[in-house]
């Protein structure tokens, strides 16, 4: 075997030298590739932490949450949709209403205009039959039944005037709502639609990136495993490191006892030389396989940040769906339901008010029929008084002339009332049928959506603040990882760290073994040889040994076969007994 070092000249280092520099390198091996192998674990355990978070992540993009939410926004969106609708048949019964009551209040003025030619004739009938005696009393009965049927119709009229004011401004107010829901509603509609199946869209690209992120992030934890397993080289390099120490002490121990002492001092010398080129062939070949697997570990170490670049890029572009405001859907969705929210808000209360003077225009109307039956009944009095007084009349010949030519005409005015009375029925009859239509079903009360807009709007802002804190959370450990790669890349350069040392103890072991080639073995040296050789672990030691401390007895023992090529994987697992 070749040596590192050739020289003539007396080695000017010792043994302790060595020793020493080999304790030193042992202690330095241990405490760089535990804390290398901590280091590694703390990387996995973020990236596993990581991808827990991209997968709770899917779920939520692709969960009940997000799904039930689109569910309820295309119900609350169908809702919306019939607004302007609803506002314009609310709209339409008001005017059927108001234009009811306008024709209902033309013939109550035609009655009352009737009642002011009663009470004229009234009046008359009074003077021309003062004269005659039995007059008297009816002419002030037919006046005081006048006077109660124009009270009566006087009452109906305000009473109607007042209930057409209320409904009109209930109308005018039915008027704005539908206005206003013709213009924004479908606007508001159309963009919750949109967005709706634009948040489904969004969200499947997302899940896609999140897969994605989880794809590298498990290719990590892979390339941190292969790691993990490489990082046996530590353990493979500091036990060669003992087993040439352990090779010292029994060759001390060797020297003490009655075989070397039976040593003459060249056999002696000798002894020594082949120990000392043992450790050398053992360190140099120990030392290049080390830097071999540094390297190999290096290389997929330095390949993380790489790895940790691609997982921030693609959280960015994650969190860029967030960032960007005009990307921001979900806030977009959440200000359409708010400004609906707010629009059905501002009516809710007026809407409940109109609909409460809906429901109490049934009441009102069959009120105003009993008055118009009051006023029939009074227009009844009035025409059997004037008939009986025609009759009274005609029995007095030319006394009663005059008063039957009144009471004539009484019974005519009287017989006036009808028409318009029926024609004031029959409108508060399509009063009431159009309140009472108004007053059910789901036109009834644009209040109604209120609820169902807020559920939707509480939905969207928690689909939101989960997205946000998902996101949040995804961009922390995102962060985490990357420093935490950042770190290990600079602090796992093993040949970097290392390396210098263990050039060290391959130099004075070369020094110690000198240029020659190892001396030939004795034949009392076969116990050390054999105790040296049990302490071995790996193949390859023992076949270093035997090639610098050669035994009959060793090379007659059964060895393991090794393929003419193997790879690094190979070796390692060769290199274990």
């Amino acid at each position: 075997m070749a040596l590192a070092i050739q020289t003539s000249s007396p080695a000017s280092v010792s043994r302790a030298d060595l020793i020493e520099r080999l304790s030193l390198a042992h202690a330095r091996i241990e405490a760089s590739f535990i804390e290398g192998g901590a280091t590694l674990v703390a990387v996995m355990e973020m990236i596993t932490g990581l991808i827990d978070t991209l997968d709770r992540f899917t779920r939520m993009l692709d969960g009940e949450t997000t799904a039930a939410t689109i569910t309820g926004l295309q119900r609350t969106v169908a809702d919306l949709a019939n607004l302007p609708d609803l506002a314009a048949s609310r709209q339409a019964a008001f005017d059927e209403i108001s234009q009811r009551c306008a024709d209902a209040f033309r013939h109550v003025e035609e009655m009352r205009e009737t009642f002011r030619y009663l009470k004229v004739f009234a009046t008359t009938v009074k003077i021309t039959g003062a004269s005659i005696a039995e007059f008297a009393d009816f002419a002030d009965e037919i006046r005081e039944r006048i006077h109660s049927g124009a009270e009566e119709i006087n009452y109906f009229a305000a009473k109607l005037d007042r209930m057409r004011g209320e409904l009109a401004a209930a109308r005018n107010f039915s008027a704005g709502i539908r206005d206003e829901f013709r213009v924004t509603i479908p606007e508001i509609v159309a963009n919750l639609d949109e967005n709706a199946r634009r948040l489904k869209a969004q969200h499947e690209r997302m899940a896609a990136l999140a897969a994605e992120v989880k794809t590298v992030a498990q290719a990590v934890q892979g390339k941190i495993a292969t790691t993990l397993s490489a990082l046996q080289i530590g353990d493979i390099t500091r036990q060669r490191i003992e087993h040439v120490l352990s090779s010292f002490l029994h060759l001390d121990a060797f020297l003490s006892s009655a075989d070397g002492q039976g040593l003459v001092t060249v056999e002696v010398s000798g002894v020594e030389a082949t120990i000392f080129h043992l450790a050398h062939a053992q360190l140099d070949v120990t030392l290049a396989d080390f830097r071999q697997k540094c390297a190999s570990i290096f290389a997929t170490i330095a390949s993380f940040s790489a790895d940790a670049s691609r997982i921030l890029a693609l959280r960015d572009d994650i969190a860029g769906y967030r960032g960007d405001p005009d990307a921001s859907i979900l806030k977009a969705m959440e200000y359409d339901i708010g400004h609906a929210c707010d629009l059905v808000s501002r009516v809710e209360g007026r809407s409940q008010d109109s609909t409460a003077l809906v429901g109490s225009v049934t009441g009102a109307v069959q009120s105003l029929i009993a008055s118009i039956e009051t006023i029939r009944s009074i227009k009844t009095d009035i025409h059997y008084m004037a008939l009986n007084s025609n009759l009274r009349c005609s029995r007095l010949g030319d006394e009663g002339r005059s008063v039957n030519v009144v009471s004539g005409e009484l019974r005519t005015f009287a017989g006036r009332l009808e028409t318009p009375a029926d024609e004031v029925v029959d409108d508060m009859r399509r009063v009431e049928r159009a309140a009472e239509t108004l007053g059910s079903g789901p036109r009834s009360d644009l209040s109604n959506f209120g609820t169902p807009l807020a559920e939707a709007r509480g939905a969207v802002a928690s689909v939101l603040e989960e997205m946000n804190s998902s996101l949040a959370a995804l961009g922390a450990e995102g962060d985490a990882v990357f420093g935490r790669i950042a770190a290990a890349v600079r602090t796992l350069d093993f040949e970097n760290n290392l390396g210098e040392v263990l050039d060290g103890c391959v130099a004075i072991a070369a020094e110690l073994a000198g240029a020659s080639e190892p001396p030939a073995p004795i034949p009392a040296a076969e116990s050390l040889r054999q105790r040296i050789y049990a302490d071995y672990t790996m193949a390859q030691e023992r076949d270093i040994h035997r090639g610098i401390f050669p035994s009959a007895v060793l090379d007659a023992m059964p060895q393991p076969t090794v393929g003419a090529s193997q790879s690094d994987e190979d070796l390692f697992e060769d290199a274990l007994f």
